[in-house]
């Protein structure tokens, strides 16, 4: 990828259902027009990434699998006519859900220029699919991975949460076993979090969902599952990424070294020319903005050079062979992080946490796993 290359997310927001442990720009699908909506998003990519010539593209959400396959093949195409994606992307990411990704609507995505998809599994057991109020049953999940492979894909990512309360460690290495026995290309495996305004936090604080709190139960999870994938030939390059050979997802890898991004939809974010914006929403509020000629704008900021410095290295830092480029920061943020952090990368680097080879920074072994720690002590405003 282009170091000066600009990548294209596109977000479509509507599920199934609203899952309880998700915190994305995410709605409940009861009846919304989705042709009205994917009118929306193809007028705002017309004003805001005409002849974008992105070099990743990534459809999000929300669950993109829900649109109804004509309706998919039309975004995909309207796509193309305004940035030219498909004759400069090298890669075109698009999620599903195993309850919505059917035959029609794989066949649709691979025939009109999405070359690797990301089927959101997160469990094989019932009961835990359950408890996430998940829409799908692990057969379907199965099924789903077929469907994709008999569409021709073949760049596959399974999206899996482990640590929910109470797992046995047995239990969960157990799915993953089956679930390397499939033979994915990319495996996507994530510790289970209560984030704010959640469903799941609610609940937890209500005393209904006991958070898992053992830190050696997390850890032993974490490695095992680094050791199985290796195991199977997915090596870890990111905190929760696994991937063969040639098969890291690049559209991530575009974020995490902070390279820019176009964000098009309900509550897509973008990164360019040193500015941050995130657009309003709520799909309705979206749509009648761009439908009266308006910039969908619901956020805008200029980050300071600290604050942008301190973003790349939360970023970059989770990629556990690759680092940082110091030079990136200095180029994205404008600053040199050893200037504004001096003594606090020098202890970091003394304590064994990071280590500085050249212009490269990264997390040890010993910091990687407390990556959250070593950040908290870089964060903008905390005492030295």
């Amino acid at each position: 990828m282009g170091e000066r290359g600009v990548s294209l997310y596109v977000h479509l927001p509507f599920c199934v259902s609203k899952c309880r442990y998700c915190d994305f720009n995410s709605w409940a699908w009861t009846g919304q027009d989705l042709d009205r909506h994917v009118d929306a998003v193809l007028l705002e990519t017309r004003r805001r990434a005409a002849d974008a010539r992105p070099q990743t593209v990534f459809l999000g959400g929300g669950t993109p699998s829900l649109l109804p396959a004509p309706t998919l093949a039309r975004l995909l195409d309207g796509l193309h006519e305004t940035t030219g994606f498909r004759d400069s992307a090298v890669e075109v990411s698009m999620e599903a859900n195993p309850e919505s990704f059917d035959a029609e609507t794989a066949a649709a995505a691979r025939e009109h220029g999405v070359d690797r998809v990301s089927i959101g599994v997160q469990s094989l057991r019932q009961e835990v699919l359950d408890a996430y109020d998940r829409a799908h049953d692990p057969a379907q999940a199965l099924a789903a991975f077929d469907r994709a492979r008999r569409a021709g894909f073949t760049r596959i990512n399974l999206d899996l949460i482990f640590a929910f309360p109470g797992q046995d460690p047995a239990a969960w290495e157990l799915d993953l076993r089956r679930v390397l026995e499939l033979g994915p290309e990319h495996l996507s495996c994530y510790e289970l979090s209560f984030e704010p305004g959640t469903a799941l936090t609610r609940l937890r604080d209500a005393g209904r969902f006991p958070e898992a709190d053992d830190d050696l139960l997390r850890l032993r999870l974490f490695e095992s599952t680094r050791l199985q994938c290796a195991a199977a030939g997915l090596r870890r390059y990111e905190v929760s990424n696994f991937a063969r050979p040639g098969e890291r997802c690049l559209h991530n890898l575009a974020y995490w070294r902070n390279l820019e991004y176009i964000g098009v939809g309900a509550g897509a974010c973008s990164w360019r020319h040193r500015r941050r914006r995130r657009n309003l929403e709520r799909p309705a509020a979206y749509e009648a903005a761009v439908f009266a000629g308006r910039d969908p704008l619901g956020e805008d900021e200029a980050p300071d050079a600290r604050t942008a410095a301190f973003d790349c290295l939360m970023m970059g830092l989770r990629l556990e062979q690759e680092g940082v480029s110091l030079a990136r920061v200095s180029r994205v943020a404008g600053a040199d992080p050893r200037e504004l952090w001096p003594e606090e990368l020098d202890r970091l680097v003394a304590e064994g946490l990071l280590e500085l080879e050249s212009d490269r920074l990264r997390a040890t072994p010993a910091g990687f796993v407390v990556l959250d720690s070593v950040l908290q002590r870089l964060l903008p405003g905390t005492p030295v």
